[in-house]
């Protein structure tokens, strides 16, 4: 009977707080992500060194960006599949960013609180599992 009420306890608290509380609950992610917007596009810089852009235009873009300067101002991005050019990455310096290869509108920052950087994480988290993600970037 012990074993029936903690069980229904646990499931309860994961229905509830939407987490397992078995170690797992309650850790932010995503503290290092960097999110823009761009009208209703989207770019994420993931601070595990991924990115991922939903686009109207482009559709979605996935793969590896490398800090081209000591800063970490710019970037340069390539597909997880191809390894090709993506983009090229430039921090304006004003909350804006711009990314020459998917057109000449800027990107503005989007600050989002911990909860929020923790669900856009979420996106940079499934690009582990691809295919490309253990395959050495060139």
């Amino acid at each position: 009977m012990l074993r029936l009420l903690l069980a229904s306890i646990l499931v309860s608290l994961a229905f509830l707080s939407g987490c397992v509380p078995l170690g797992g609950c309650g850790g932010f992610q995503g503290g290092g992500d960097q999110v823009y917007a761009r009208g209703q596009d989207q770019l994420i810089l993931c601070e595990n060194g991924v990115f991922v852009v939903d686009s109207a235009q482009y559709g979605t873009i996935e793969g590896r960006y490398t800090w081209s300067d000591a800063a970490d101002d710019n970037a340069v991005a390539t597909t997880g599949t191809t390894g090709a050019l993506a983009f090229d990455f430039y921090n304006n310096g004003d909350g804006t960013a711009s990314t020459p290869q998917l057109g000449d509108n800027p990107w503005t920052t989007v600050d989002l609180d911990q909860t929020a950087l923790d669900h856009a994480d979420t996106a940079c988290q499934t690009l582990e599992t691809r295919s490309w993600w253990n395959t050495p970037s060139t």
